[in-house]
């Protein structure tokens, strides 16, 4: 059975951790489809937000969000049109990939790029 691991609840928006480490989540983060979670700690949780819900040709759509449904920070993209497509933990940090190619390690206490690379 799946543990609640994060939740914001006046959004409505649940993170979940199953008995195999899996993740899940239910609802939306401010009316906003979510394509990933992840909890960094008892307090916050990444958030990637489904390309589609935004036309911005830039658009900051992994966050770093508190229980109480606030923005900590977002994450920085390269200098570019651009958006995020994946990310994940790893043993060296915080790796996100966007749509035009870029694998970034970013810190997670701000999302700032800590190295970058073009993959594509």
């Amino acid at each position: 059975m799946p543990t609640e691991v994060f939740s914001i609840p006046s959004h409505e928006f649940v993170v979940f951790r199953a008995d195999d480490g899996a993740i899940s989540w239910s609802g939306s983060y401010r009316g906003m489809k979510v394509a990933a979670a992840s909890p960094i700690d008892d307090a916050r949780c990444l958030v990637l937000l489904d390309t589609a819900a935004s036309k911005e040709k830039v658009f900051e759509n992994l966050l770093c969000v508190e229980r109480n449904g606030a923005v900590a920070w977002k994450a920085e993209l390269p200098d570019q049109p651009d958006a995020f497509v994946k990310f994940e933990m790893t043993p060296t940090g915080l790796r996100a990939w966007t749509w035009s190619g870029w694998n970034l390690k970013l810190d997670t206490a701000t999302g700032r790029i800590i190295e970058r690379e073009f993959v594509k």
